[in-house]
């Protein structure tokens, strides 16, 4: 009997000792679940925080330590349940709704995670990791307004934040203040953000803006960050052809049609580039390539027709003009064309014909006047040509050409007068070759004033 009351008494003594270290043993199961957890071995971690709750059901920071250990083996219903069983015990909340706000986030239960953030901050009105998780939602949502709202908070608690700049940046991009996303982009990297997301982004915005210049300097910077591609040598080749910088966008272009022979924008304004730059011969070839890939545009074959023109391969030229003309029988800038064809072959009245259309097209072609008149000035009819000429000068009235070309017109039907006055008007507008009729033929006709 008395070894049995013995016993009884040392498991008493022993029970005892496991209740008065029992929260001593949970926290140390605790300990050990986040140095495991620390180390990324989820799963350990799990089992000692089951132990750590096992010997202590009311420790809020024991289901939350789980829960994060949950959430990182992505089972994130019991993730969600061991934080709201931590919101059941404690009184400061904030941390624990944020969490449930990241897992609900995580398993796309987008309008829970904001209820959730929304608690978090009303918690906690400074905690910014839950104002910038309830914008980046909102900006995935298209809620653009209400996530520059939660940013600006963002940065208002902590304006280091680059990553707060960037997105409040993509936000407002997307409500077309693109001024407001550069200055925000900008900051972004003056804060040492920098990655190929933030130049690219910010170089479209400067794009819309037509800041080509420091456009181009982000499109090269993206370059050097990513090694380049079609996309990107096509944009900074084509920045730089608004820029009207031929030279160097040549090489854009053709970087990108190294990647893509068949890339049809490049092979096109590379043309033009050849053209402006009067290497007319490769902006043949050029706009002959892009004719196979896109038979269809006529302003494709007008620009070819165009660059033949200038070889003096007037017959090329004559078919390329027509097959414009083809697509779009009211293109009044192919029939002005063709008719600078016809004059060029000094067959005048074809070129007359064919100005005409492109002023029954476009009345107000004032070049198509002043051709006109030229034509018919060919033909020794100079009262028609003048009235050309008169009416391309109300339609412009700075059209230098068309005042030198009226002049001429006016003193070969000796009205020596009034055509001096048309040369004076030429060389006003800087047409320098009036400076020879006016000393050929204005002696005794000074400039009115």
């Amino acid at each position: 009997m008395k070894k049995w009351g013995l016993l009884i008494i040392i498991l008493v003594l022993l029970v005892g000792l496991f209740f008065l270290f029992k929260p001593k043993l949970a926290d140390m199961s605790y300990e050990n679940a986040e140095a495991l957890y620390d180390s990324s071995k989820f799963d350990e971690a799990v089992e000692k925080f089951d132990r750590a709750i096992w010997l202590n059901k009311s420790q809020p920071a024991y289901y939350i330590g789980r829960g994060l250990a949950y959430d990182s083996l992505q089972n994130y219903e019991k993730a969600i349940s061991d934080y709201t069983k931590a919101l059941s015990l404690e009184e400061e909340q904030a941390s624990t709704f944020y969490f449930r706000g990241l897992t609900y986030n995580s398993m796309n239960e987008k309008q829970k995670a904001i209820e959730d953030f929304s608690s978090a901050i009303e918690n906690d009105p400074e905690m910014k990791q839950a104002y910038f998780n309830r914008a980046q939602i909102q900006y995935n949502r298209e809620n653009y307004n209400r996530s520059i709202e939660d940013l600006s908070r963002v940065i208002e608690i902590d304006s280091s934040l680059s990553e707060a700049y960037f997105l409040r940046g993509a936000s407002y991009r997307e409500l077309d203040k693109k001024e407001k996303a550069v200055e925000d982009y900008s900051k972004a990297l003056e804060l040492g953000m920098e990655n190929k997301d933030i130049y690219e982004q910010r170089g479209e915005a400067l794009s819309e803006l037509k800041n080509y210049r420091q456009a181009i300097e982000d499109y090269g910077k993206l370059i050097e960050l990513s090694g380049g591609s079609e996309e990107l040598y096509y944009q900074r080749g084509y920045l730089r052809f608004l820029l009207e910088d031929y030279k160097e966008a040549i090489p854009d272009f053709t970087k990108c049609l190294n990647y893509n022979e068949q890339n049809r924008d490049a092979l096109y304004y590379r043309a033009h580039c050849y053209s402006e730059s009067q290497d007319y011969e490769k902006a043949v070839k050029d706009f002959s390539r892009v004719t196979k890939l896109d038979p269809e545009t006529p302003k494709v074959w007008l620009n070819k027709g165009l660059a033949q023109m200038h070889l003096g391969n007037f017959s090329d030229a004559k078919s390329s003009l027509g097959e414009a003309l083809r697509l779009d029988e009211n293109y009044a800038k192919a029939y002005f064309l063709l008719g600078l064809v016809h004059s060029n072959t000094k067959n005048h009245s074809e070129a007359i014909t064919n100005y005409t259309k492109a002023i029954e097209n476009n009345p107000q072609y004032a070049e198509a006047y002043n051709y006109r008149g030229l034509a018919k000035g060919e033909q020794d009819r100079h009262q028609e040509a003048i009235e050309d000429y008169s009416k391309a000068i109300s339609i412009d009235s700075t059209f230098a050409m068309a005042y030198y070309n009226r002049g001429i017109s006016k003193v070969s039907k000796n009205n020596f007068a009034n055509g001096c006055q048309d040369f004076y008007k030429a060389l006003d507008y800087g047409f320098d070759r009036a400076q020879k009729m006016i000393e050929t033929y204005c002696g005794n006709h000074p400039r009115k004033e």
